[in-house]
């Protein structure tokens, strides 16, 4: 996770509504702890839903969190699976952010890294894993395009932005939207801590619904 611009000069959205200085940057020890502190976070919060397991964190797991893409490996902040339905892979994305920031270029890349990651599966394990891709916020960001940011338009127009990570090839429709239906954005209040299971909580439910 990462603390987004805490730059000294004004913050410039793409939304243009309004602009917002950002406050003095911290430490890089500081930044170390708030990154530890909201992946956790994040990582309670998507668990406390059942729904999914993740086992491994970038700061302590880090080659877990590795996904290859076509020309590169990214570091996802979370990585687990689904306890219910198919079981598939997932991986998080996590932003902690004070203003709009870089999100929208950074999403656009974060876009481009899922259907790329999908060509490398085909590639080394002959077959898509079907591997779920989460954007987690605590701040809003491209909200003139909102309504779009999962949608395989979005992502192709991602992709066309920099062709490079389809490694030569053409953008392949069905498989465009496939990958687009596995995207999530959602926005996180730190203070929904508050409101989500306990981790003692947790296994208590997770024994009743029996799901590992």
């Amino acid at each position: 996770m990462q603390e987004g611009d805490l730059g000294t000069k004004a913050d410039e959205t793409e939304d243009d509504e309004y602009v917002v200085f950002a406050e003095a940057p911290p430490m890089a020890e500081e930044v170390q702890a708030l990154g530890r502190e909201g992946v956790a976070i994040v990582k309670r919060w998507l668990e406390a839903t059942t729904h999914i397991r993740l086992n491994y964190d970038v700061y302590d797991f880090g080659p877990q969190c590795m996904v290859p893409y076509v020309g590169g490996v990214k570091r996802f902040d979370l990585a687990g699976s689904y306890t219910s339905g198919d079981r598939a892979p997932v991986v998080v994305e996590c932003k902690r952010y004070k203003t709009v920031g870089g999100q929208a270029g950074e999403f656009r890349e974060f876009l481009r890294i899922a259907y790329s990651s999908v060509l490398a599966d085909i590639t080394h394990y002959t077959r898509d894993r079907g591997t779920r891709f989460i954007w987690v916020t605590t701040h809003p960001f491209s909200q003139k395009q909102w309504a779009h940011l999962e949608t395989h338009d979005y992502m192709r127009a991602a992709l066309e932005e920099k062709p490079e990570y389809l490694g030569g090839s053409k953008i392949d429709e069905t498989r465009l939207r496939d990958v687009a239906s596995r995207v999530m954005v959602l926005v996180l209040n730190m203070k929904q801590e508050a409101l989500s299971l306990t981790i003692d909580e947790l296994n208590k439910v997770r024994t009743v619904l029996e799901r590992s």
